[in-house]
């Protein structure tokens, strides 16, 4: 395993895992972590190592929505889930892409757990055609989500941001109770980040376009973890144009697949097969 910098189009300096693959054509994985985790402290750490013991590469790196707050080493702007534009998780993905590309990597797989699953799916629909073999998605949750959620608590949180905003404090900070069960109930976040992530034309609702995805798609829930799996339901249905959908429902397994992150590995690995043979 390799640790590397990279650096966005806007010169935010990210960091990245590399486990390099067996050889440069061998499917790579390019995918991040949730919101406020690190490439570190995701369930993905495991689920890569243990599908690079099966001969896969993964790229694991840190969005810009890492840790709650962080300051960009380059220019120490604020960054991290408490700031973060979910528009600009494509060019976290396309800075990983990029370095992928400059090591000889074409293979690559776009992925991402929990809200970094919602960012791959906004990215791989940004990025240019042709950038990726397929869309793996772990845990992602429907948001805003309308069956679960405490709606007039979050209605009542977006009002006061949306009064934040209009008075020209959007980047106030807000110590929030999620109106929210799974998977986070505590979040810190500026009043233009709730708007931008959970507001009427966020683009974390991407049920809407999924008919947009025309890959291979990956998509992964535990049982444990009621609304992400509701979620994946929805999403493979809405998943018309997509050549092939593959859905797996871990059984037992919670969101951060507690003692459960090998079956998870094994049924992913069996996917990046079908695409290797492809």
């Amino acid at each position: 395993m390799q640790i590397h910098a990279v650096q966005t189009q806007d010169n935010v300096r990210l960091h990245l895992a590399f486990f390099p693959p067996e050889n440069k054509d061998t499917p790579v994985v390019l995918c991040t972590h949730g919101v406020a985790n690190a490439f570190y402290n995701t369930p993905l750490w495991e689920v890569a190592q243990q599908i690079h013991q099966q001969g896969w590469g993964v790229a694991l790196f840190n969005n810009r929505g890492h840790d709650w707050v962080s300051a960009n080493p380059v220019d120490a702007r604020w960054i991290g889930a408490a700031h973060e534009r979910i528009e600009d998780s494509a060019l976290d993905f396309q800075a990983g892409l990029d370095w992928l590309r400059t090591q000889g990597y074409r293979n690559i797989v776009i992925g991402g757990h929990s809200l970094g699953g919602l960012k791959a799916n906004y990215s791989l629909r940004t990025l240019p055609a042709g950038s990726f073999r397929g869309l793996a998605m772990f845990s992602s949750p429907r948001l805003p989500d309308d069956q679960v959620w405490e709606w007039a608590k979050h209605e009542e949180i977006l009002a006061r941001c949306e009064a934040l905003k209009d008075a020209g404090q959007g980047g106030s900070l807000l110590e929030l109770e999620m109106p929210t069960n799974t998977p986070v109930m505590k979040g810190l976040m500026s009043a233009e980040t709730y708007i931008n992530k959970y507001g009427p034309t966020a683009v974390t609702t991407v049920l809407k376009a999924a008919a947009q995805i025309t890959l291979p798609v990956f998509l992964l829930a535990g049982t444990e973890e009621a609304p992400q799996h509701s979620f994946a339901v929805d999403m493979e249905k809405a998943l018309v144009n997509a050549p092939s959908v593959t859905r797996v429902s871990v059984d037992g397994a919670d969101h951060l697949y507690s003692g459960q992150s090998a079956e998870v590995a094994e049924a992913f690995s069996q996917w990046l097969a079908t695409l290797s043979c492809a």
